[in-house]
């Protein structure tokens, strides 16, 4: 990581954060905004930070986050792939890490046509789900959610989902009026960033899911060669194929050849299961 890029990006994100008449007035999003800031070069623990901290913020069952999830001009989907999550420690709902969810779903979609949190008191009825996605939800025991779309600008970053095992909880008044301003002015802007100095750290540095293997207790990770490993650590940051296969210079069949290399490696047999094996690892607070 070139220390004088993070530095620079802290400053310009604490001056947008906490100075001007755009400055963040909520107190929990202010604190949330210090916690991220202190880990600005590690998305995935940017994204566990704030599912827990949504999680307390609405008092959820299960919370998730993760890049991705929106379509794109010309009609593809970014496939939303959950990355970090929160579960109540009593009665907690099953895990979601790694799970995939397409973004052409007609619920994936609505998120993303308004600004504002997408609220579900009962998923059962909820006509804007595909019977799909209603067994899927089924499945991982939610009854009632929230959805958020975050943005950086205009330009889509990834979803938060809150998820309940009872109909019509009682949600938050507070925290729910102010979420759509949390996500566009601290959550979206701040996890592009960070996306963007990982990206930048894989440029820079051949090696890096070696150090982040070492560091998060997961020696298997460092098998992989110095190819594979930048692979891995892209798609862990929720890009897809195209998107790798651009970003490193590569054709689709390579990337696709290399993923096929990794997930024998260590042992998984789809995209993401290696995505939430990924996420198990992921380094704590240093």
């Amino acid at each position: 990581m070139d220390d004088d890029l993070l530095l620079q990006t802290q400053r310009r994100l604490r001056r947008s954060l906490f100075e001007g008449p755009r400055a963040i007035a909520w107190r929990p999003a202010r604190e949330l905004a210090a916690q991220l800031l202190l880990y600005l070069d590690e998305p995935l623990r940017c994204w566990q930070i704030t599912a827990e901290w949504l999680r307390d913020a609405l008092d959820a069952d299960r919370v998730d986050g993760g890049y991705g999830g929106w379509v794109g001009a010309d009609g593809a989907g970014s496939r939303y792939v959950v990355l970090a999550e929160a579960r109540r420690a009593a009665l907690p709902l099953p895990s979601v890490l790694g799970i995939g969810f397409d973004a052409t779903d007609p619920s994936i979609r609505a998120v993303w046509a308004g600004h504002g949190v997408a609220a579900i008191a009962e998923v059962e009825q909820e006509r804007r789900f595909s019977a799909r996605m209603r067994g899927e939800l089924r499945t991982l025991g939610t009854a009632a959610k929230l959805a958020l779309p975050v943005r950086d600008g205009a330009r889509p970053v990834g979803l938060m989902c809150a998820d309940w095992h009872r109909r019509a909880p009682r949600w938050n008044a507070q925290a729910c009026n102010e979420l759509p301003a949390v996500a566009a002015q601290l959550v979206g802007p701040v996890l592009a960033a960070a996306q963007r100095l990982a990206r930048e750290t894989i440029e820079l540095d051949a090696t890096p899911a070696v150090d982040e293997a070492r560091d998060a207790g997961a020696p298997a990770l460092a098998g992989l060669t110095p190819a594979e490993q930048r692979v891995a650590w892209l798609v862990a940051q929720g890009l897809s194929y195209k998107e790798v296969a651009r970003r490193l210079g590569r054709s689709l069949s390579t990337v696709d050849h290399q993923l096929r290399s990794i997930r024998l490696k260590l042992g998984v047999r789809s995209t993401s299961r290696l995505v939430h094996l990924l996420s198990e690892h992921r380094p704590g607070p240093r």
